[in-house]
């Protein structure tokens, strides 16, 4: 897969999500206003977890992406992870761009909400970070099974074996 294709392939999954996002931040506004109207920390809350809630599928939905792009055995891709985790913490930002754009009065829990975007970055990015390094273990093993001296070695011992049960058989027969 090329560098374009990868690219386009983990827009396409972060542009979904936004389209997700822009309702159900709406809704979940409203209800925050009705449950505890205008209550700084609780509408913040809300809104975040609602964007992590939508972020997490796509950011899963974008590694097993990039698992499927990286060729066989298992070759971590430093460019493609570095575009995946630059895509993650761009959509974080504009879905809190997203979510203070909802309303245009100076509410005193949009700084509340502004504050964790970082945070909720670093856990996304975390996570992703996470699973390059579990996949990159794993692609090392896969290289290491695949290691041509294993291979030949293991060659060599097979037919050592089929070389003493074929002198041993021989043996017996006669």
């Amino acid at each position: 897969m090329s560098d374009a294709a990868f690219e386009s392939r983990i827009s396409g999954i972060f542009s979904k999500m936004q389209q997700r996002l822009g309702s159900r931040l709406a809704a979940e506004k409203a209800k925050a206003e009705n449950l505890q109207s205008q209550d700084t920390r609780r509408v913040a809350f809300i809104l975040t977890e609602a964007i992590e809630e939508e972020l997490k599928p796509a950011v899963k939905e974008a590694l097993s992406s990039y698992e499927d792009a990286i060729s066989r055995p298992m070759t971590p891709n430093e460019r493609w992870e570095h575009i995946l985790t630059q895509q993650i913490g761009q959509a974080v930002d504009s879905s809190v761009k997203l979510a203070l754009s909802l309303d245009r009065e100076s509410h005193p829990w949009k700084p509340l909400l502004s504050d964790e975007a970082p945070k909720l970055r670093s856990r996304l990015v975390g996570d992703a970070e996470g699973y390059f390094e579990k996949i990159g273990k794993l692609g090392a093993r896969a290289r290491r099974a695949s290691d041509p001296g294993v291979e030949w070695t293991m060659r060599i011992g097979m037919l050592v074996v089929g070389v003493v049960i074929g002198f041993l058989l021989a043996k017996v027969m006669h």
